[in-house]
């Protein structure tokens, strides 16, 4: 019996801090980064801020702070500013994608990068017959 109620406390202080380490260090659990790509048909490498009232930035003014690009048809870039890791070594977060609207798209994270100051994330948006299409889209990133 003693022997079960340590093994099952050892699980518990491991899962706790496996949970905390995966946050990324000096960050806690929490929303760091919320975009809505509300312009589908941006011109391809301008940049622009996201709708304000359904953005956020943890560091203060989203509508300063977050800013999407439209790199090709169906391929755009996120950037939130001063979200990221801090260093090369601090990587981490978990990102979170959803096509957005009366469309039928679906959108995907192709990859994302917290080691430097700012969070970015490159998004793919396909439709049905699996063509890269312009789609609005919703974007979570938390530690």
């Amino acid at each position: 019996m003693i022997k079960k109620l340590l093994v099952i406390s050892f699980i518990i202080a491991l899962g706790a801090w496996a949970s905390t380490a995966a946050a990324g260090p000096g960050h806690g659990a929490d929303t760091q980064c919320y975009v809505w790509a509300n312009n589908a048909t941006s011109n391809i490498g301008a940049a622009y801020n996201p709708s304000s009232p359904y953005s956020f930035n943890t560091n203060g003014d989203a509508a300063t702070k977050n800013m999407v690009t439209r790199t090709a048809t169906g391929t755009y870039t996120v950037n939130c500013k001063g979200v990221g890791g801090g260093g090369w070594g601090a990587p981490g977060g978990h990102v979170q994608v959803t096509a957005y609207g009366n469309t039928n798209s679906a959108c995907k994270v192709q990859n994302w990068g917290t080691g430097g100051a700012d969070f970015t994330a490159s998004v793919k948006c396909y439709g049905s017959t699996g063509a890269a299409v312009n789609s609005q889209f919703d974007l979570l990133f938390v530690w």
